[in-house]
């Protein structure tokens, strides 16, 4: 689904000659759909011929579902239409073509039909925890912080911030209320050792969880105000912590299987020039 809209996002930004990649069941798919063929080589442009293949047989199959028909296709449609729409318009004061609508209501009615199935798909605690047994390497986790930070261009202004924090009776409603006037994050959530410099992690990770950092953090010539909410020490997630964000996963998986299955079946019975 994200590769589909993401491919129309693309045409946005690009001019297209209209020309046939591939014809599936009578359906000609044109460059329009996947600008970026013209300039790829002849390894990527098999790779993405097969990809633009799979998704137009699902995609069809898509539209011709009840998927279509359900009290939400309108509202997504419209809704991600505009968006489109609106990037394409300023570029070439034009409105989408037929071929690049046609995808974008498959893209939707598939949307839809996945989540449907998804419904139907049941994944029992038995089945998330003999996964978690199973790969119980996958959920070691190092040590972390969870951040909220505001940056800024000068220590003067980091500093007029956390000043202004310290006084602060809810530093974290008031950090985020400064950060969003700033057209910052704010909340970074948890952020892993080795993503950060250790002599930077080291430092925010011997202080207390809930503490406003009494200095600003200078890196890369920016000045940073921050809020530790909290840490972990490295260690490994108990079941019961991940198990309803594994469940998830696991439906997701179970899914995309049935999607696969589904390509498969229809490209066995697929005319395809």
């Amino acid at each position: 689904m994200k590769k589909l809209l993401t491919m129309l996002a693309l045409s946005a930004s690009l001019a297209f000659s209209a020309t046939t990649i591939v014809t599936v069941n009578g359906h000609k798919i044109t460059d329009t759909i996947a600008p970026q063929y013209a300039k790829a080589d002849k390894a990527a442009k098999a790779k993405l011929k097969q990809q633009l293949i799979e998704e137009e047989l699902i995609l069809s199959y898509a539209l011709k579902s009840s998927a279509v028909k359900d009290k939400n296709f309108k509202k997504l449609y419209d809704a991600e239409k505009t968006k489109i729409e609106k990037a394409y318009k300023a570029k070439f004061n034009k409105s989408l073509d037929k071929e690049q609508l046609r995808n974008l209501k498959g893209a939707i009615a598939l949307r839809i039909l996945l989540a449907k199935k998804a419904k139907d798909i049941k994944i029992s605690d038995k089945d998330a925890k003999e996964f978690f047994t199973k790969n119980k390497k996958k959920f070691d986790f190092p040590d972390s912080i969870e951040l909220a930070i505001i940056d800024s261009k000068t220590k003067k202004d980091a500093e007029a911030i956390l000043k202004k924090l310290s006084k602060a009776k809810d530093i974290p409603a008031k950090l985020m209320e400064i950060a969003k006037s700033k057209k910052q994050r704010g909340y970074l959530g948890w952020i892993p050792k080795k993503a950060m410099k250790t002599a930077v992690f080291n430092k925010i990770f011997k202080s207390k969880s809930g503490t406003l950092l009494k200095k600003p953090i200078h890196e890369n010539k920016i000045y940073s105000v921050v809020y530790l909410v909290n840490k972990r020490k490295a260690g490994s997630a108990k079941f019961e912590e991940v198990k309803q964000n594994l469940k998830g996963m696991l439906l997701q998986q179970k899914t995309a299987e049935w999607a696969k299955k589904k390509v498969a079946e229809l490209k066995k019975t697929a005319k395809i020039k």
